[in-house]
């Protein structure tokens, strides 16, 4: 499955952050590759998802979504969670009928926004849905979630990440993961995409900015390779 999907916690909000490659062919052996997926999308003022697996089906269901949110006027994360994964079962049991669910095309959905609390005001969470589990609801206590090609962000945001990270560190760590990630393994890579979730609502970072931040990560790696194997 090609893609990295981050959701990182912030102490000061959320940040949402994607490759944008695609791949066709046998997901064993890379075929062919474009890198002008869609794989963020806002939800409301305090909601979005990130996609991987089945983008095009993704986008679809997204266009089903979207105005029924709008309708129903739902902006917090638990009604959108749940709302996301009635549209998304629905159509995938009406798509895919003569399937069994673990046959059916792959696609996770990764929800991160505000909750209201009476108590806390609002509140952030993070949800994980996907097809090979018929979309139940999974709930990240920490608020952070790895979606995707994981096994080399698991291992740098357990190394770098800090619940005290301000969001401007956190966009740096989740394109960090991100461009990381896409030296390993050629399913990830692309223009990276981010947004971010405040308590005063969604905002994306502009194309130019993460362009800035990933410069930012390369040089600061290049000093860590000149530290270690660098002209004495």
């Amino acid at each position: 499955m090609s893609t990295l999907i981050v959701v990182l916690k912030a102490s000061d909000g959320i940040i949402l952050a994607g490759d944008s490659r695609g791949t066709v062919g046998d997901p064993r052996g890379l075929t062919a590759i474009r890198d002008t997926e869609t794989k963020l999308f806002q939800l409301s003022n305090f909601a979005a998802m990130g996609i991987s697996g089945a983008s095009e089906l993704a986008a679809s269901i997204f266009d089903i979504l979207k105005p029924q949110l709008e309708a129903e006027k739902l902006e917090h994360i638990d009604e959108i969670m749940n709302k996301t994964r009635t549209v998304v079962k629905q159509r995938y049991d009406e798509w895919f009928a003569k399937f069994a669910v673990d046959k059916r095309p792959a696609l996770f959905v990764s929800l991160c926004g505000y909750e209201s609390d009476r108590q806390a005001g609002l509140k952030p969470k993070t949800y994980l849905i996907g097809g090979p589990l018929d979309f139940a609801p999974q709930l990240f206590p920490d608020g952070n979630c790895l979606c995707g090609v994981v096994q080399y962000a698991v291992y740098l945001m357990h190394r770098f990440y800090n619940p005290q990270m301000t969001c401007e560190q956190a966009s740096r760590l989740a394109a960090y993961l991100i461009t990381e990630t896409a030296t390993q393994d050629p399913k990830v890579g692309g223009p990276v995409k981010m947004a971010m979730l405040k308590t005063t609502g969604f905002s994306w970072i502009k194309e130019d900015e993460v362009k800035q931040i990933v410069a930012s990560n390369a040089a600061q790696s290049e000093k860590m390779r000149d530290f270690f194997g660098g002209k004495p």
